[in-house]
Formats: C-alpha cells, sequence, structure tokens
C-alpha cells in the first residue's frame, strides 16, 4: 500500500480510520444526550437561527433535543458575556447547515465534529509520515485516536473542530523544510477560520514564533525559513482579535488578574492557577487517560532529547500559548482546553518514537522526493489518478492567472480565493441569522428581566410563593459559600444579578454603584470555587441569613414574575429587609422561582 491518498499513505488510513471511526460510533450511539452538552445549547440555535428560524423557535427546538439543560432567550441577550464570546463561533453553525438538511438537526450537528476529529489525524499522519515515515505515524496516529478526548468530546461542540484547524496549522509550519506561498495561504486562513471556531489565544503565532526563535538562536539569522509563517500567523490572529473587541460587546477584563490590581498580584494569581491546573491535567490523565499521558510524556522527553529541533519549538510554543489559556479560566476540563496542543505534541512525540525505532525503519521520502518521483513517471501512468483537470486549466488564460502552471506550494491563489469565498459565505449567512442578540435582560423589574416585550418571552409553568424561593435562594447562597458550588437553583446560571457584595474578594466589588450594589454574570465565575464562595457569602450575609424567617412585605406582579420587599432575620436575632425580583419557573413547574437581584436594606 505504497501510494497516497491526499499525501498519506494508504497502509497507514487503512490502520487507524477505522479505529477511531469505530470509538466514534460508539460514542455517538450509546451516550444518548451526552452527544449534545452543555455547551450545545448556544451552538444549536444558532443553526436554527441561520436556517431562518426565531428565537423562540431555535429554543424550543434545542429543548426539544436537550430537555436537562436550561435554556432561555435571555442566554442570548445583548448583555451576557458568555453568548458575546460564543457569537463570534458561528463557523461550524453554519457549515453544519448541509448535515441538517440530510440528517436534522440532531444529526447534522455531529458532522463538522467528526469531520474535525478526521482532519486531525489525516493532518498530523501526513507531518509525521513527512518527517518520520509511515510506521511513526501509525504509532503516533493510532495512539492518539485511543484517547479519551479525542472520542467523548466529538460531540455537538467546537472543541474537536478547532482541533483538527490546530493541526492543519501545524500541517503548514515549515517544520524541517522550506514552505512555499501556498501554505502561507492555508495558515492565514486557517488562523481565520480558528478564531471563528473558538477562542485560542495566540497559539499560531507562539507556534511560528517559538519556530523563528530557534532557529535564529541556530542559524544567526533573523530572516530565517519561519519569518514568513511568524508574519502571517501573527498578522492574521491580530487582525482577528481586534475585529473581536470591535464588534463583540464582552468585558473580558480581570480574566487572568481575578481581582488583582498590581502586577505582582497577578503574576502570583497566574501562577497558582498554572500549578492548579497541571495538577488538575495530570490527576485527570493517570486516572482516566493513560494513553494521552503517556504521548504528552513523550512529547516531554522529546523536547529534551531533540532539544534544537524543530518539532520541540513548535511543541513548546504550543504548550505556552495552552497554559495561557487554561491557566486564565482557571481550571482543566478533562484536557477539552488542551487539545488545541495535540498537533504540536503529536509531532514531538513522533521525535521520539523516531529515535527509539528508527534504526529499524527506512528513511522517509519528502514531499519534494515524491512529487519529482510522479513527474517521473509516464504521462499515460499519472492519468490513472488524475483527471488532468489541473495541467488542463493550467494552459488557459485564467488558469495562468490562478498559477496552476507553477509548482503546487507556489500555487496560493486558488487558496486564497477559495477560502475567502467560503468566509463570505459564512458570515454572509451568520449575520442574517444567529450574530443577532436578543434584549437586553436587566436584573429588575421582573417584567423586563424576563424580556417580556418580546415575542420571544417564555411564559412561566407555575407561580411558586415569593417567600418559598427566597427561603431556597439563602439555602443554596449559605452552600455556595462552604464549597457547595451550584449556581443554578433559584439562581440563573446565565442571568445577570444585582446583589450587595460586602467584602473586596466578593465578584462585582470593584465595579460597585453608589448604592453599593453591583451587577455580576454568574457564568463569568467558571469554576473559581473561590469566587463562587465569595458569591455566597455575599448573597446570604456571610451565611448568617436564618431562610425560615423570610416575610414577604409587598407584591408587584407582571405575567413573568414579581417584585418584592421582605424581611428576615440573622443568626444574631437582627432583623433585615430587603427587595429582590423573582422569575416565575419556565423549565419545570416544580421549580422554584429565579432571583435575578437581591438588595438588602432597601429604601
Amino acid at each position: 500500500m505504497g501510494r497516497d491518498v491526499l499525501g498519506v499513505r494508504v497502509g497507514v488510513l487503512v490502520l487507524v480510520l477505522p479505529v477511531i471511526l469505530a470509538g466514534i460510533g460508539m460514542e455517538l450511539t450509546t451516550r444518548q444526550g451526552w452527544n449534545h452538552p452543555p455547551d450545545s445549547r448556544y451552538y444549536l440555535p444558532m443553526m436554527s437561527r441561520d436556517m431562518g428560524h426565531s428565537w423562540g423557535s431555535a429554543v424550543h427546538t434545542e429543548r426539544s433535543i436537550s430537555p436537562s439543560w436550561n435554556l432561555s432567550p435571555w442566554y442570548f441577550a445583548d448583555n451576557d458575556p458568555t453568548w458575546q464570546q460564543v457569537r463570534l463561533r458561528f463557523l461550524y453553525p453554519v457549515l453544519s447547515i448541509p448535515f441538517i438538511w440530510m440528517w436534522g438537526l440532531s444529526g447534522g450537528s455531529m458532522a463538522i465534529p467528526v469531520i474535525g476529529t478526521v482532519l486531525f489525524l489525516w493532518a498530523v499522519a501526513r507531518v509525521l509520515q513527512r518527517l518520520y515515515g509511515p510506521a511513526v505515524a501509525v504509532i503516533v496516529v493510532g495512539g492518539f485516536s485511543l484517547t479519551v478526548p479525542v472520542n467523548v468530546f466529538t460531540w455537538a461542540g467546537t472543541d474537536t473542530f478547532a482541533m483538527g484547524l490546530a493541526a492543519v496549522i501545524v500541517l503548514n509550519l515549515p517544520i524541517d523544510r522550506r514552505i512555499g506561498k501556498a501554505n502561507l495561504a492555508w495558515l492565514g486562513a486557517a488562523c481565520i477560520f480558528i478564531a471563528l471556531t473558538r477562542q485560542v489565544g495566540v497559539l499560531a503565532p507562539a507556534m511560528a514564533g517559538a519556530g523563528w526563535l530557534w532557529v535564529l538562536v541556530r542559524e544567526r539569522r533573523w530572516r530565517n525559513r519561519w519569518l514568513g509563517s511568524l508574519i502571517v500567523t501573527a498578522a492574521t490572529t491580530l487582525v482577528m482579535t481586534a475585529v473581536s473587541m470591535t464588534v463583540v460587546n464582552a468585558n473580558t477584563a480581570g480574566v487572568i488578574g481575578r481581582g488583582q490590581t498590581t502586577s505582582w498580584g497577578i503574576f502570583r494569581q497566574f501562577v497558582h492557577y498554572l500549578k492548579i491546573v497541571t495538577e488538575q491535567a495530570t490527576t485527570y490523565m493517570w486516572h482516566t487517560d493513560r494513553m494521552l499521558y503517556a504521548l504528552l510524556i513523550a512529547a516531554g522527553i522529546s523536547v529534551l532529547a531533540r532539544f534544537g529541533s524543530d518539532a520541540t519549538a513548535v511543541f513548546v510554543g504550543a504548550v505556552a500559548s495552552t497554559y495561557l489559556i487554561t491557566a486564565g479560566v482557571g481550571f482543566s476540563d478533562h484536557m477539552r482546553y488542551e487539545m488545541l496542543m495535540f498537533p504540536a505534541a503529536a509531532v514531538a512525540a513522533g521525535g521520539l518514537v523516531s529515535l527509539a525505532i528508527g534504526a529499524y525503519l527506512p528513511k522517509p521520502v519528502t514531499e519534494a522526493q515524491t512529487e519529482e518521483a510522479d513527474e517521473a513517471l509516464p504521462a499515460a501512468r499519472r492519468c490513472r489518478f488524475s483527471l488532468g483537470v489541473v495541467s488542463g486549466l493550467a494552459r488557459t488564460a485564467p488558469g495562468r492567472f490562478l498559477g496552476l502552471h507553477l509548482p503546487r506550494q507556489d500555487r496560493w491563489k486558488p487558496q486564497v480565493l477559495l477560502n475567502a469565498a467560503v468566509l463570505v459565505v459564512v458570515v454572509g449567512v451568520s449575520l442574517a441569522g444567529s450574530w443577532t442578540s436578543t434584549i437586553a435582560a436587566p436584573a429588575s423589574p421582573s417584567f423586563d428581566a424576563a424580556q417580556g416585550s418580546a415575542d420571544y418571552a417564555v411564559k412561566p409553568l407555575a407561580k411558586p410563593p415569593a417567600d418559598q424561593t427566597l427561603h431556597i435562594l439563602f439555602d443554596q447562597a449559605t452552600g455556595l459559600a462552604h464549597d457547595n458550588i451550584n449556581l443554578q437553583g433559584a439562581l440563573d446560571w446565565a442571568h445577570v444579578m444585582r446583589y450587595q457584595p460586602l467584602a473586596p474578594d466578593e465578584p462585582g466589588w470593584s465595579t460597585r454603584a453608589k448604592d453599593g450594589t453591583a451587577l455580576v454574570n454568574p457564568n463569568s465565575m467558571g469554576q473559581d470555587t473561590n469566587m463562587a464562595e465569595a458569591y455566597g457569602r455575599g448573597l446570604s450575609l456571610n451565611s448568617t441569613v436564618k431562610s425560615d424567617t423570610v416575610k414577604i412585605l409587598t407584591r408587584q406582579v407582571s405575567p413573568y414574575g414579581e417584585d418584592v420587599t421582605f424581611t428576615v432575620q440573622d443568626k444574631s436575632g437582627t432583623l433585615h429587609h430587603g427587595a429582590a425580583t423573582l422569575l416565575y419557573p419556565i423549565w419545570s413547574s416544580r421549580d422554584s422561582s429565579t432571583v435575578t437581584s437581591l438588595v438588602f436594606d432597601a429604601s
């Protein structure tokens, strides 16, 4: 099986693809509801919106597919920070539309994630085959095809598609070779598309920059073969960052600092979360995914054994960029965020495998040698594997304008035109569909908090007593203050909340209004236990509120909830007055209302 298919030996594909496709097939047919994880409650409505459905219809359709995940039109509100970040990830929803036409929303939403996984394995196999030969490609790619994240996270989300695009970036980097203009075109396109798939920070310029720095030190030449890839990746990343900051209304200040105001404090906080995510990631792999652990350890050993190599530089750049992301969010989610560095890790691990068994392997054939051998074949033999379309077009004026007469690595115009056309279509569809937000959902009054003036406002299923809801809220807040992290219940994970922070470590302290209250978004806390505990202390008056002493004084009722004043005692017997906004339950008639504003001692 010496023939290549898209640059990868048929034998490599035959040995690897059945394994991963069998694993993905098992996942898709057995995990049922988890084909659509919590994040899919954003992506599926985006797909429906891109296909012309209203917000109300889009939310209702998603709820019918994933009834376990709470969802409301206010999750897509103009003032919700999570939605403001997610709405920029419109590539996956738009590309899913043709598959939804064929298989429906539930099945069609799975196609792009599967394609992303296959793209990752193909691109990595091609790089490994070029650098070390087919045997190393089978070993390393086969190993990654057995890892938990590659299989489990092939679900209705952007994880595997972003990983596949990261692999395309690695594929086109000048790792132990010189690249042409076509590679630079693919690098630019992949950087743009990955920014429209997931927030990846400086992944591409970090890898290219590390490669450039390694060669600069080794060869003492700043205009080396990595300079072009560094310029392209840095420029496209900078442009996409500027565009996202311009068009997306999201305040991400303090993501890394987390309340720290000094440079030294931010640095210590960052190092603290570096330690946390490292411990979480290594513990997870040791107990759950020994194959992934072994592959990443092999990549680390390869760094020490082949420190001066291009593969080491790319891996170091990928690790640094990934750590910046994971330390920024503050936790490692079963290696989901680390999947972006898997392509670079695979190339580094392949270096160690090659060192270990290289003496028993034939020397790898380079792409240049493959092209030379192909050109040496008789024309009749080459035609069995090619329709001759490109060579025919190359003799025409349009073909020469596109550069089809040039060597393959210098044909950059077709790539630019193709990717530009895809980008225009994707942006056009998104602007007319999922890019729009629902109206802002303030903390109060209840009618506005429920987006009551919009036709997509959800009708309540029940009207539970306000004192009962506040009782549940104070119990939940006390639990929050004692490491019982639950931001659903009488609270909502997405809806903006007004409350009074009591101490500098509590969310919203630095953005308090003149009356001492602050607006916070619980979904911005992520899995930050310390911040959630501080939030619970603020809601429960430092865990002193006696939840069974709530008494409602006044009520202003709307079709969607009520605004009440109340009294409640603390453990010392002190009576506190307060005001609260409650939204009636919309997901289950057995739920409590949702509190969106809680202000003590209100006049």
